[in-house]
């Protein structure tokens, strides 16, 4: 995949408008590429009478048939052979059931040069020793969760000098080690090198708010340290609170200041990274376009307007996951307005779509998938 390869070395890596031919270039390669190796996405397209050719500029992407990520949860589909996967993940399902993606070598070695050059982009790649709090799973055998892997991969942008888990395995399921992350602040703290924790923000919270109600001394550690959030609150939903005062309790009960968090926006089904500016907004790279849909319509919406947030990137060569909508509510904010130096649109999420009042073309597509074109 040529154009796709182009792509992904173009160095400026939010400069639509330089790399808006190279996108609509290999995202006519991608379709074509699953059109010819999926019979499901064959179907798909034929089902739509959608030709590919009619594909001239960035407006014309929303044509381009999209999937509900929900559909992912029940049907594994694979462009080309299961014998080139290199990679199979899942979503970590604490609402049911796990969606799962299936990675070839050169969708892996294609993510794994963005990831780099996003981490580079934003200043998060250091060569002094770094202890890890990992506000996640616990690696073990068997675990196939996405989460895992990202936390883990995450390590390798510092040297790791300590890692610690805050999810530890008990049998078949996981408990947060409260203690356990206590005592590894206090060492961190004494130890004086920087600090890097990932993971959900509801497990952050949790943390913060163990050592607020516990009446423990304000830590500080290394100014140098970063907080890395991702995957929503999931369960936890309930708790949840702005992002903005939840860094702030980052700065008061841990020293860690404000900037220094960054909150990232990824899934399982969408294998593109989006992290925070200084300013705290995901702005869309050049690997990927957003799209907000309309609840009803699944039209396209303009800035400033909530709907469905909708993805659309040639990453993945192994899944056909070009077009794909999210169960998240979101809108588009016109990037100019962020004032971070980075003018490519930002979306915000405003929450999940799909539990109520919200249940409509996207949940309705995913069903009659079940039951339609790709049997």
């Amino acid at each position: 995949m040529i154009a796709r390869e182009k792509l992904f070395r173009y160095n400026k890596i939010y400069d639509h408008k330089g790399s808006e031919k190279l996108f609509i270039d290999a995202m006519k390669e991608s379709l074509e590429h699953h059109s010819q190796h999926c019979e499901f996405y064959n179907k798909l397209l034929t089902n739509y009478n959608f030709n590919i050719e009619n594909i001239k500029n960035e407006s014309d992407l929303a044509s381009i048939p999209a999937i509900p990520s929900h559909f992912f949860k029940y049907h594994e589909v694979i462009s080309g052979n299961r014998e080139d996967i290199e990679l199979h993940a899942t979503s970590s399902g604490t609402l049911g059931q796990k969606s799962q993606i299936f990675l070839d070598k050169s969708s892996l070695e294609i993510g794994t040069k963005m990831i780099i050059k996003a981490m580079k982009y934003h200043k998060f790649i250091s060569i002094i020793p770094t202890n890890y709090l990992l506000l996640g799973f616990e690696p073990k055998e068997g675990n196939e969760m996405g989460n895992v892997k990202v936390l883990t991969g995450m390590t390798r942008f510092a040297p790791a000098k300590e890692k610690v888990f805050a999810l530890k395995a008990i049998g078949d399921n996981y408990q947060i080690d409260y203690f356990g992350l206590q005592s590894a602040l206090k060492r961190f703290e004494r130890q004086k090198l920087p600090v890097r924790i990932f993971g959900f923000p509801s497990y952050l919270y949790m943390m913060l708010k163990m050592i607020r109600d516990s009446k423990i001394k304000p830590l500080k550690l290394n100014k140098h340290s970063l907080v890395f959030t991702s995957g929503g609150w999931k369960k936890y939903n309930d708790q949840a609170i702005n992002k903005l005062e939840l860094y702030k309790m980052v700065e008061e009960l841990l020293g860690i200041p404000a900037e220094n968090c960054r909150d990232f926006y990824s899934a399982v089904e969408h294998s593109v990274a989006y992290p925070e500016c200084k300013n705290h907004h995901m702005h869309v790279p050049i690997w990927s376009r957003v799209i907000i849909r309309d609840v009803k319509t699944l039209e396209p919406v303009g800035f400033n307007q909530e709907g469905f947030l909708s993805f659309i990137s040639p990453l993945v060569s192994s899944m056909p996951i070009s077009s794909i909508i999210m169960g998240d509510m979101a809108v588009l904010r016109d990037g100019k307005e962020c004032g971070c130096g980075i003018t490519t649109p930002y979306f915000e999420i405003i929450g999940r779509a799909g539990t109520s009042k919200n249940r409509t073309c996207a949940i309705t597509a995913s069903e009659l998938m079940q039951g339609g074109i790709y049997e």
